[in-house]
């Protein structure tokens, strides 16, 4: 008897700004086969980005879209279910009281995405489809409800991240008035957005050839331009967007839901949409518009469905953050040869410790990112840089960390060079308990990994490192005077004594 196929089932419920999404598939032999795909409209960002909260009717109505999704999962027999929320759930003031609604009337539990984290599930299931030749060289912009996320990709590489509080419903909500009474809204809308974007031209790398953009609006924009399509992706070519851009600019709200055929709510989103996608596109030498159709829902159901094909991105994509914290490093000046120093002995260490600290990849690559920033404070001032170092991190967009991770690079960056981490400090004393142990183990690696290299000389290329029950021993050879590290690395080797239980030692071995 042949044995029975095994089909794996997921679901995941997507409550957006200006819609409810439910996804579901199945994973047969090699591919994803959809199953469902319904949206149902609720603006719920219209309450967040107008009042600041959302709404007891809206959650009233959420909770009941959401159980109704509930209701065609169950028809189906998936257990394996995620519901994410993003810019509306997560910028309102009454975000906990709308979780805990949801709870009790559906008895699911959200997952609130920050900004960040929601356009790295999108770029990873994107740079997997992509052919290599667009990878070389593309600017990459996803516009959400309430904000736009930018990459630039080099050589199949993610080197630059950015985040614009700017999103198609968050404009349209901005401007409501202004477009109602004003014939030319078109270029209110358009000053407004340079307003944004001019500084981008400073730091966006010059001639990307290719332009991949994402959002529900330009994939609606590509099927009334008439744009041919293949696969997930269509293509817009940059004279028929022109023409479109034009034709729309001049419309009312009310005559562009009329002449193309959509609802109110739709066309009300769409012009700021495509007035984003314009302002960016002078950023390209790109003759056509790669449109794609992949959303979060999409990425996260790969990721649920395909996790080892996942995983696998996920570490590829971990040299994109990399280098993205090396561009920042640049960008500040930071001693090359220091921190790069820095990161091998820690990585070493980092290495050997496997069993002591219980950490895996995705923390070690958090080591990693703070050995190459910690010191991009200096640029500001020598004194206290490590709070300086903190706050560039915190205000920076990394490749591939989302805003927790960003927060724990930053932690390690102060406490390098300063104390050790403790109850008075509100960066650190504001994460949560897992999270504060975190931030103290990869501290007390990054802290004796920097004093090896104190003088920032480079005496030594090379460690070896030993641990027993009662030590780590770091062997270094070199003929050349310690006696600085010894010094430094006796002080920060307290706080890892503290945290590992373990003393921390330096011992030479000369060179013949």
């Amino acid at each position: 008897m042949p044995k029975k196929e095994r089909i794996e089932l997921a679901a995941v419920i997507d409550i957006g700004s200006s819609e409810l999404r439910l996804k579901s598939a199945q994973f047969s032999k090699t591919r994803i086969k959809y199953l469902e795909s319904l949206i149902y409209p609720l603006a719920l960002g219209r309450d967040t980005f107008n009042t600041g909260k959302i709404g007891f009717d809206k959650v009233d109505k959420a909770c009941e879209i959401i159980r109704n999704f509930m209701m065609i999962i169950h028809e189906y027999g998936i257990t394996n279910i995620r519901v994410v929320a993003t810019t509306a759930v997560r910028e309102a003031t009454n975000t906990d009281y709308f979780l805990d609604q949801v709870k009790i009337k559906t008895g699911l539990n959200i997952i609130v995405m920050d900004d960040m984290e929601e356009k790295l599930y999108i770029y990873k299931l994107l740079t997997r489809l992509l052919k290599d030749d667009v990878k070389n060289s593309a600017l990459m912009v996803h516009i959400g409800s309430g904000n736009i996320g930018l990459s630039a990709m080099e050589s199949g590489r993610i080197q630059f991240t950015q985040n614009i509080k700017v999103g198609s419903l968050r404009i349209s909500e901005l401007f409501g008035d202004i477009q109602e009474y004003s014939s030319e809204f078109y270029v209110v809308l358009e000053e407004y957005l340079h307003s944004f974007t001019d500084m981008l031209e400073t730091v966006i790398p010059e001639n990307n050839k290719h332009f991949v953009v994402s959002g529900t609006e330009i994939t609606g924009a590509s099927e009334l331009i008439g744009a041919s399509k293949k696969g997930v992706f269509h293509m817009i070519p940059k004279d028929k967007f022109l023409e479109f851009y034009q034709e729309i600019k001049l419309k009312t709200t009310e005559r562009a839901a009329e002449d193309y055929r959509i609802s109110a709510e739709k066309a009300e989103v769409l012009f700021p949409a495509m007035c984003i996608f314009h302002n960016l596109l002078r950023f390209t030498q790109a003759e056509k518009i790669i449109a794609s159709e992949v959303t979060l829902s999409d990425a996260i159901l790969y990721e649920m469905l395909c996790p080892q094909e996942f995983a696998a991105i996920n570490k590829d994509f971990g040299k994109n953050t990399l280098l993205s914290a090396m561009a920042l490093a640049k960008k500040c000046d930071a001693m090359e040869s220091h921190y790069k120093q820095v990161e091998n002995f820690a990585v070493k260490i980092f290495d050997k410790m496997k069993k002591l600290h219980g950490l895996g990849p995705r923390e070690k690559l958090l080591l990693q990112t703070a050995a190459i920033l910690h010191d991009i404070g200096k640029f500001i001032n020598l004194s206290h840089h490590y709070r300086h170092s903190y706050d560039m991190i915190t205000g920076s967009d990394i490749t591939g960390l989302n805003q927790l991770e960003t927060e724990i690079v930053a932690n390690l960056a102060m406490y390098h060079a300063h104390r050790a981490p403790g109850p008075l400090d509100n960066n650190y004393t504001k994460l949560d308990l897992s999270t504060r142990v975190l931030v103290s183990k990869l501290t007390a690696i990054l802290r004796i990994a920097d004093a090896l290299d104190r003088g920032h000389t480079q005496k030594f290329s090379e460690i070896d490192v030993r641990i027993t029950d009662e030590e780590l021993m770091v062997i270094i050879s070199t003929n050349e005077n310690i006696d600085l590290e010894q010094w430094s690395f006796k002080d920060k080797g307290a706080f890892f004594e503290e945290v590992f239980g373990i003393k921390a030692v330096i011992r030479q071995k000369k060179v013949m």
